[in-house]
C-alpha cells in the first residue's frame, strides 16, 4: 500500500471533511436563527468543532507515523524521506551528525 493511498484513504474517511460539516452545519443554521434546531446546534457547535480538530489532528499525526513506518520497510535505495533509519545511513554513505 502506497503513501498515496494511504492519504486518500485518510481523507475519504472524513477525517478532514468532518470539521467543514460542522461548519455547514452552522451555516445553515443561521438562516433560522429562532428555530429551536438552530439553539440547540448553538449550544453543542463549540465542543463538536473543537473536539473534531482534536480528531483530525491525531488523525493526521497517526497518518504520517504509519507513512514513515511503511516507508521504513522498504529497501535503503527506494525511501523517499529524510528521516533514514541508521542502517541505511551507513549504507548510503551519509555523514553522522552525533
Amino acid at each position: 500500500m502506497s503513501v498515496e493511498t494511504l492519504f486518500l484513504f485518510f481523507l475519504a474517511c472524513g477525517a478532514a471533511t468532518f470539521p467543514l460539516s460542522l461548519v455547514l452545519v452552522r451555516w445553515i443554521s443561521s438562516f433560522a436563527p429562532d428555530a429551536s434546531l438552530s439553539r440547540r446546534i448553538e449550544r453543542n457547535y463549540e465542543p463538536a468543532l473543537s473536539l473534531s480538530l482534536v480528531i483530525w489532528i491525531l488523525g493526521a499525526l497517526t497518518f504520517y507515523v504509519v507513512a514513515l513506518d511503511i516507508e521504513r520497510e522498504k529497501p535503503c535505495t527506494e525511501q523517499h524521506t529524510n528521516q533514514l533509519t541508521a542502517e541505511c545511513r551507513k549504507e548510503l554513505g551519509a555523514p553522522d551528525h552525533r
